[in-house]
Order: C-alpha cells, then sequence, then structure tokens
C-alpha cells in the first residue's frame, strides 16, 4: 500500500496527525477553478437564499467534502444493495468490453474516481480483467472514505495509491488503462469540465467506466414510469427526501436527539468553518451532493457522447426497472428484473457505460 497523498494536502501532516474536517474545509475553499460553472444554477440560489459569501465552487466543495466525510460513518450499511447488486452490472460492462475489443492491455492500470469505501475497485477485481490489474489508485475528496478504502485494499494483493483531492489535481501526473466512477457523475455540477478532464488522464486505447447514475435519457419513458408507480420503494436519494424521514430529523432537533446523524454533523462542520450562519435543510444538502440526481434529469448517455468526442461508447447498459436494485426486489420482480437486463432494455432507472479512447488518426 502505497503512501496517501494529494497536490493540495494529505491527510496526514508531516507529524503524522490527522488533518481535521476544519482542515479539510479549508482547502476545499482555497481551491479555485476559473472555467468551473454552476450549471443547473441550484447552487447560486441556495448560496444566495442562505447568503453565502464564497464562490459557488467553493460552496459545492465544502458541503460535498463535508457530506461524505461524514456519510463515510454509515456508508456501506446505507448503501448495502448496491453491494449486493453492482457487481453483476460491472461484470456485465467489462465482459461486454473483452468481447469487442481485442486490443484490451495485458497490463491495467486503474485510476477509481470517487472510490468511496472501494466498491468499484472490489467488483472490478471480481470480473475478467483481475488478473490484468497491476496497480489501482483511489481518488477521493474525503479523507474517512479513502481510510476505509485503504483498509479494505489491503486484501486486494494489488499496488494500492490513495489521493486525496479533485480530478483536476492528478491531470498530467499518470495515465490509466481504466477509469472507473461508480455513483459519481451525479454528484459532480460542472460535468463537461470533468469529462474534458478524462483524456488527460487516459492511457492509449484506455477505457472509461462508470455506473450507477440516474437513466438521464429515460427518466420520462412512459414504461418505466408505470413500473415505478407500483408499489415499490423509491430510490435511494427520493427516500432521503420523503415526509417521514424529514419528519425524524425534525424530531430529532426539537428532542434535542440529533447529534448522531450525519446530516447534523455536516452542518455542525460547515457552520463552525464559517461557511454558513444556519443550518441548510435536508432538501439544499442534497440538491448539492446529489445535484444531477436532486434536480430529476438524470445522466445523459447522447449528452455525454458529444461532451466526449475522443471516446467512443463500447457498451451500455441499463438496469433497476422498478427503481430499486435487483437486491431489495421481490423474488417475482427479480425474476423480471433479471430478464430485462439480460435483453439489454434500455429504460432502468440507473445506468452504466463503457467508452474507449479513440486511437490517433482513427
Amino acid at each position: 500500500m502505497e503512501k496517501m497523498s494529494s497536490s493540495k494536502a494529505a491527510m496526514q501532516d508531516a507529524t503524522g496527525s490527522l488533518v481535521t474536517v476544519k482542515d479539510m474545509l479549508d482547502v476545499g475553499c482555497a481551491q479555485k477553478k476559473a472555467d468551473w460553472q454552476d450549471p443547473t444554477g441550484t447552487i447560486g440560489e441556495i448560496m444566495s437564499r442562505r447568503r453565502v459569501s464564497c464562490t459557488p465552487e467553493q460552496f459545492h466543495h465544502a458541503v460535498n467534502v463535508a457530506f461524505h466525510e461524514f456519510e463515510s460513518e454509515v456508508y456501506d450499511q446505507g448503501h448495502r444493495d448496491m453491494w449486493e447488486s453492482l457487481p453483476q452490472q460491472i461484470e456485465l460492462l467489462i465482459e461486454d468490453y473483452l468481447q469487442s475489443c481485442s486490443d484490451a492491455p495485458a497490463e491495467i492500470h486503474v485510476l477509481d474516481i470517487g472510490c468511496g469505501t472501494g466498491l468499484a475497485s472490489s467488483c472490478l477485481l471480481q470480473t475478467g480483467v483481475n488478473k490484468r490489474i497491476k496497480s489501482i489508485d483511489l481518488l477521493d475528496t474525503s479523507p474517512s472514505m479513502l481510510r476505509r478504502a485503504a483498509s479494505r485494499a489491503a486484501e486486494w494483493g494489488v499496488t494500492t495509491a490513495c489521493h486525496e483531492g479533485l480530478l483536476y489535481s492528478l491531470a498530467g501526473e499518470k495515465r490509466f488503462e481504466l477509469i472507473v466512477a461508480s455513483s459519481v457523475l451525479h454528484h459532480v455540477p460542472d460535468l463537461a469540465a470533468f469529462l474534458h478532464l478524462l483524456p488527460r488522464l487516459q492511457a492509449a486505447n484506455g477505457i472509461f467506466l462508470h455506473i450507477q447514475d440516474p437513466n438521464g435519457d429515460y427518466l420520462d419513458d412512459p414504461q418505466l414510469r408505470q413500473r415505478m408507480t407500483r408499489k415499490v420503494r423509491l430510490p435511494e436519494w427520493a427516500r432521503r427526501l420523503s415526509p417521514w424521514r424529514i419528519g425524524r430529523r425534525i424530531y430529532r432537533e426539537l428532542t434535542g436527539r440529533k447529534g448522531d446523524t450525519y446530516i447534523w454533523k455536516t452542518n455542525r462542520a460547515l457552520i463552525e468553518k464559517g461557511i454558513i450562519s444556519e443550518p441548510l435543510t435536508v432538501q439544499e444538502i442534497f440538491a448539492i451532493v446529489d445535484i444531477h440526481a436532486a434536480d430529476g434529469k438524470g445522466i445523459s448517455l447522447s449528452q455525454m457522447q458529444l461532451w466526449m468526442p475522443e471516446y467512443d461508447c463500447v457498451s451500455k447498459r441499463s438496469y433497476g426497472f422498478f427503481g430499486e436494485l435487483w437486491s431489495k426486489l421481490p423474488p417475482a420482480r427479480k425474476t423480471t428484473e433479471q430478464s430485462l437486463i439480460a435483453s439489454r432494455a434500455p429504460n432502468g432507472f440507473y445506468v452504466g457505460a463503457i467508452w474507449k479512447l479513440r486511437s490517433a488518426g482513427s
């Protein structure tokens, strides 16, 4: 396991002391990027309403880092359905890639963007490319997420390096045959700028795999809407905004039983830093961190193609045809879900794809 690093700040300083959330937010508010935009306008609206004085990029980064820092404490428990359902989807995409591309490299160096606790890399190591993977670089803005991923990586038997920061901090440092982003794209406000960075990190003929994002090209599909109107659990991002959950949070606020939630901890960290003067609502927090899920638009592969002219889409797969991952469905719907996955139906709630960097001159 290589030492954790960051071009801006490492999780540990020279004395080995852990960097605090306050220090981490200082780093976030120091990072600037002149061409950063707020395409949906959501962040700017919240900032105006809350009289926030930093830039939209700084505000988003501060909220996003604090939120995921505290969510890491319950991430694996709260996303058990992803651990149970996504291995199949990642394996299918890798199988599609190996079947359609005869020039798959013998050695693969992986970059796991927004690695969280290590789900995507763990899944990749169970696919047909597992023996080709020689190293994995884990990138996340949350030190706590990285610590959990590093602990899991100790069992992988692969050279691993951890980096705290944003994608552009790695651009030009190293090239990767496989870049993966699991449940990441819908968190990125300026997705076009994010995708434009990929070729600077991708090795020749390399691939970009992304998964677990709302399927923006089909969220208004009549069949999907009909399936989702049947009695079934809402997707996790929507359940977070349910009246029942919000009511529970209000109860905790009124009774003083509030310090044990990651939402409360997020607000406390932001207030202590001076980013905000009063707590953000649950809806505001998720409108910021799940920006392309909360806005109801999702991630559009057709739009991504326009933003990624250097790439060809090798394979795309949809799943979650009842708005829920396979592991949470009753038996009858599990059968239907698997049948739709096998037929490659395009209109599931979630989408994943593999893109290959076009070789020079092609």
